[in-house]
């Protein structure tokens, strides 16, 4: 016997009832692809030559200037021996 905690039967009706949610998943992708998102690709390539992509759905890109703002003082030396 494995070292699995559940009967080997109730591992086969855990993976029979995964499935079928996977399967209901895919079917709704499938629903919402051929609904919505081809509707909204339609549109999309439908406004120009060249359509612009709509600003919500762009993740924001903040630049930082990392050079510093002045002169920096010198560091101080070590003495020496």
């Amino acid at each position: 016997m494995g070292l699995a905690r559940d009967p080997r039967n109730l591992r086969k009706l855990k993976a029979i009832r995964r499935a079928e949610f996977a399967l209901k998943q895919r079917l709704e992708r499938i629903d919402w692809e051929e609904d919505v998102l081809n509707t909204e690709i339609a549109e999309f390539e439908g406004r120009a030559q060249l359509p612009e992509l709509p600003s919500e759905a762009i993740v924001q890109v903040e630049y930082i200037d990392v050079t510093p703002k002045g002169k920096r003082a010198a560091r101080a030396r070590k003495p020496g021996p």
